[in-house]
């Protein structure tokens, strides 16, 4: 075995060793550089004039290694010199373009220079090579899609990089102000069903209501749903069907932890298993209901606890309830929507006993009807 080779193989564990070996082959001066790099690194000084050397003299006999370009990049970087860091790595590159470090240090250099779109694409490369990287560039591209002319970049980038959609969706979400922006982007995804999709979505419109903007919610939450313009259903979805329509103003369900109970839609009604081991909402939906007097009903089949189970509706923001209808004490109510009462939240609720026991029924179709005078 020749001296290269040993050099070659311990150059990892024992890079002095190797040194002595066969200090001019291109895995010796990587390894004796990137340790010189480090230890000045460490030291917050730049590196000895030997490091210079070695890096010069790889790149002289080893053309394809990159490790030269990247730890010029890296003290380019350093100094601020962002131009000269991005030509060196954009060289490493084109030397190793499967390289995902070249790729992701020119990505973050290119991002440092406002080079969005092309930091972008880098990371689409990065994350085909190194799985789930990309979403690190979201709350960039966030900020990047509020400035002119970025929606049909931004465009672009998501068709040819799906993993990044629903990342940039969900911080997009954060500001109501973003609602058309979003749109534009999620395209037909507007219209999902999927529930990955729904948390953008409904996100979006909490955004809004907690700006009490009601209107501009429930028009946002109309065109997610797709439902008509010239509709506004008293209640939605008493049926309980799955569609791609978001909470708040279709159903919200929930479910307890440790096993509290859930409720979830089943052949057009409401399945409701709930042990009454802990309070807890299991259904819920947004109201924006004009004042005046209202009928509810809610038919319930199969074993409801005494007391566990409620339907509930009260004035957003109040917790003094407009309507009380346990659940096995009748299927109906009727109660009124007072002036200035904007929006309501009807929720099904559970409500634990010492002595808990098992509610195991099924509820539905719900109806909310004006009533008759």
């Amino acid at each position: 075995m020749t001296r290269v080779t040993v050099a070659a193989r311990i150059v990892s564990a024992d890079p002095a060793g190797a040194a002595r070996l066969a200090p001019d082959i291109p895995p010796v001066l990587a390894a004796g550089a990137m340790a010189e790099v480090g230890a000045a690194a460490a030291q917050a000084a730049p590196p000895p004039p030997q490091t210079a050397q070695k890096l010069r003299r790889l790149a002289a006999i080893a053309p394809l290694n990159i490790e030269p370009y990247l730890v010029g990049a890296a003290l380019a970087s350093r100094a601020d010199d962002l131009a000269r860091a991005e030509t060196l790595l954009t060289e490493a590159r084109l030397r190793q373009p499967r390289s995902a470090a070249a790729r992701y240090l020119l990505a973050d250099t290119l991002m440092r220079e406002n080079k969005v779109i092309g930091a972008v694409q880098e990371m689409a490369v990065v994350s085909r090579l190194l799985p789930g990287t990309a979403v690190q560039l979201v709350p960039a591209l966030a900020d990047y899609a509020r400035t002119p002319g970025a929606r049909d970049e931004l465009a672009a980038v998501i068709r040819a990089n799906p993993l990044l959609k629903r990342p940039l969706l969900n911080a997009l979400a954060a500001d109501p102000a973003n609602a058309d922006l979003s749109l534009a982007l999620a395209g037909t995804d507007a219209r999902s069903s999927d529930p990955q999709d729904k948390e953008w979505k409904t996100r979006l419109i909490r955004g809004l209501i907690d700006g009490g903007d009601y209107p501009a919610a429930y028009a946002l939450w109309r065109r997610f749903a797709g439902v008509a313009g010239d509709t506004q259903p008293l209640l939605y979805n008493g049926t309980f069907q799955r569609g791609p329509a978001p909470p708040p103003f279709d159903w919200s369900y929930t479910t307890g932890n440790a096993g509290g109970g859930f409720a979830e839609p089943a052949d057009g009604r409401l399945r409701v298993l709930y042990y009454g081991r802990e309070n807890m909402a299991l259904a819920a939906q947004t109201l924006l209901l004009a004042p005046g007097a209202y009928t509810f009903q809610a038919p319930v089949s199969g074993t409801a606890a005494e007391g566990a189970l409620a339907w509930t509706l009260v004035c957003a923001g109040s917790s003094a309830p407009l309507m009380t209808l346990p659940v096995g004490k009748g299927d109906s109510a009727r109660f009124t929507i007072p002036n200035g009462c904007t929006a309501q939240t009807l929720t099904l609720k559970g409500t634990a006993s010492d002595m808990a026991q098992d509610s195991d029924l099924r509820i539905g179709p719900v109806v909310i009807a004006r009533a008759a005078r």
